[in-house]
């Protein structure tokens, strides 16, 4: 949660990057890496050759209607949110409404893009460093849901 008028400053993507750091060091969360995507893409730089076996001590058990068990380790919605670096903005109306922002787009307006073809490619990766490098210049913004549709269309029709 974010105060109404908030804005990062120079070192708030550093300290995004440093929690999401010791998010990575949990066990479960090769699943980010399994899952491809956006959220392999943020998990890369970190986990280059270090991904944890699992499942983790922190798995999940479920049946088929075979009753057989299987186990899987899953992300929550906030583990999601936070390796995409989402913050939860005041608009101003004391805390009842909020605005959405992230440095990166969340694996649902990922994978409605044109970028998401089951593998990642060189139009993605050129769209993460280009997005990579404006925000180490400072010249990123975080961008809504909306504004992260718009960006990722833009690219809809040329990645196909």
């Amino acid at each position: 949660y974010r105060a109404f008028g908030w804005k990062p400053d120079k070192y708030e993507y550093m300290d995004y990057e440093a929690r999401r750091t010791r998010l990575l060091r949990m066990p479960h969360i090769r699943v980010a890496v399994a899952q491809g995507g956006i959220l392999w893409r943020l998990c890369k730089q970190e986990l280059a050759t270090v991904i944890p076996n699992g499942p983790s001590t922190d798995v999940h058990f479920f049946a088929d209607a075979s009753s057989r068990k299987f186990l899987f380790d899953s992300l929550s919605e906030q583990e999601i949110e936070f390796l995409c670096g989402v913050y939860h903005v005041d608009t101003g109306g004391g805390g009842k409404q909020m605005a959405t922002l992230s440095w990166w787009p969340i694996p649902k307006l990922w994978e409605t893009s044109g970028f998401e073809l089951g593998y990642w490619t060189h139009s993605a990766e050129k769209l993460f460093q280009n997005r990579l490098k404006a925000i180490r210049e400072r010249r990123a913004e975080l961008f809504s849901a909306k504004k992260w549709k718009g960006e990722l269309s833009f690219y809809k029709n040329i990645t196909k």
